[in-house]
Order: structure tokens, then sequence, then C-alpha cells
């Protein structure tokens, strides 16, 4: 009797055991091609990612080129759409791991002021960039003046813009510092005015100084000679008079005046005999 009761327990400890590993073989039947199709799929999803990024922004671009649309507009609307479009391929790819957007959204949702706060400066730059495109106190191509800098605007970002520096730097600039902060646009005016200070010694008649300036600004063909010259004594230094001399001329053409006026000054100034004081040291000798 006892030897037919193990036999039945041991059957039975059989027959679970084998149902045990049925169950397995069929649960991970069931798993397995799941998990492989998920992979699969974010694989996929990766492997398409950049093509799809390129080709969006290359139709967006195709349509803003037709439309004739702002060139800070165009690098600020590619940046946000190439930002979204990798956002929703997160989701997509999160989703494909297994997990639902919605309790990855849950999740945000909860931590909601942790974010906020962690994002508040880049939110402060993303409305700084909304600002700049909606008043437009500087465009593309334009000479702008910052706390970080001057240089030449060449693209605004979601939440940053470019500047390119006269020796070819490069400086990047938050949008919200741009949009709260002093700007100088030394571009956007067609015409501006160049003032130097020339000094000369006292020995030297104001009259005279004053003729051989004018002179120089009229026989200078880019300086705009119908808004007139400001010639005028401006301080008696401790060595010098000095004189302030100011001319208009087209903003393009602003340098090329300044530093021809520089070194005109001084060429004029030495065929009239007229002198520009420097630092002196005199020296006696008492015997």
């Amino acid at each position: 009797m006892e030897e037919k009761l193990t036999g039945l327990s041991a059957l039975l400890k059989n027959q679970k055991t084998q149902a045990f590993f049925d169950s397995m073989i069929e649960s991970a039947a069931r798993t397995v091609p799941k998990i492989v199709i998920r992979f699969l799929w974010v694989i996929f999803l990766l492997l398409i990612m950049n093509h799809v990024v390129n080709g969006i922004i290359k139709a967006l671009r195709t349509v803003l080129c037709k439309s004739k649309a702002d060139p800070l507009l165009e690098s600020f609307l590619v940046s946000l759409v190439k930002t979204i479009v990798y956002i929703g391929f997160f989701f997509l790819i999160i989703s494909g791991i297994g997990v639902h957007a919605t309790s990855l959204v849950a999740i945000l949702g909860t931590a909601g002021i942790a974010v906020g706060l962690a994002l508040q400066g880049s939110l402060a730059n993303l409305a700084g960039g909304v600002l700049i495109l909606f008043f437009k106190p500087f465009s593309k191509g334009e000479s702008i003046v910052t706390p970080a800098g001057m240089g030449i605007v060449t693209a605004i970002h979601i939440l940053y813009t470019t500047l390119t520096t006269p020796d070819n730097k490069r400086i990047i600039i938050p949008n919200g510092q741009l949009a709260n902060g002093a700007v100088t646009n030394i571009s956007r005016e067609p015409e501006r005015r160049v003032d130097l200070t020339i000094s000369t010694s006292y020995d030297t008649p104001v009259e005279k100084a004053k003729a051989v300036l004018e002179r120089i600004a009229k026989e200078n063909k880019k300086i705009l000679h119908d808004k007139g010259y400001t010639i005028r004594l401006n301080a008696h230094s401790a060595s010098s008079l000095d004189y302030v001399f100011r001319v208009w001329t087209r903003t393009a053409d602003y340098w090329d005046v300044y530093f021809d006026l520089m070194e005109t000054v001084i060429i004029e100034f030495a065929k009239e005999g007229i002198e520009i004081p420097y630092q002196k040291i005199d020296i006696y000798n008492k015997k």
C-alpha cells in the first residue's frame, strides 16, 4: 500500500513539473516574438529617425524659401520643428520598448514642478526667441553690439542666437539675454556718423587746424558732403588742443572712412607743419 502511495506521489510531482515546464514554454513562445518585434521596431525607428528629420527639415526650408520668409524666422522654425520631431521619436521609441506614453506623461506631470524649475531658463530663452522674431530688433546679416561682444547675426535657434565676430569667432548668446538686455544695432540705419578726436599743439592756430581738417573732409569721396561736417575745438588739454571731427558716411563705408581719415590727417598735418602732440619729458641740467 505504501509503495502505491509513493508511486502515485512521484507521478503527481512529475505531472506538476511537466505542467510547469509546459507553461514556461508557452509563455516564452508568446513573449519572445513580442520582444523580438519590439526590438526590431526600436532599431527601425533609430535607423529612419535622422532620415525623417532631414526630409521634414528640407521640405520646411523649401516652403519657407518659396514664401520668402525672414531668414531668422527660418532658422527658428527649423530648430523648433527639429526638436518636436525628435521628441515624437522619443515617445515612439519609449512606447516600442513597452513603456506606455500615458504612464510617462503621468510621471512627468507628477514631477511637473521640478521639471518646470529645471527648465525655467530654457523656457525664458524660448520666449525670448519668440519676442525677437516678433519685434525684430535685428535681422540676419546685421551687426549688433551686446554685452557678450560685437558680431554679425548668423542664426536664431529656439534657445540661443549665434553671432560671428569680425575675426571669425562664434558667439552663442541665450535668447533671454538678448530679449531683456541692451542691444545696439549698428547696421539698421543706412548712414552713420564717424566721430574722431584730433589733437594739435598749442602753437597751431585754431583756424589753420580747422581749415586743414575741412579740406581733408571735402576731398574724401565716401563722405556724405551734403550732411555737412562738425569741426570744432572741444577741449584745452594739458599739452594739446583737442578738436571734434565728425562726418557722415554710408554704414557700409564706415570703417573705410574712419581709417582713411586717420591716415590722411597725419599726412596732411605733416605737410602743413602742424604738430600732433605726444608725451614729452623736459630735462634741465643745473650746474
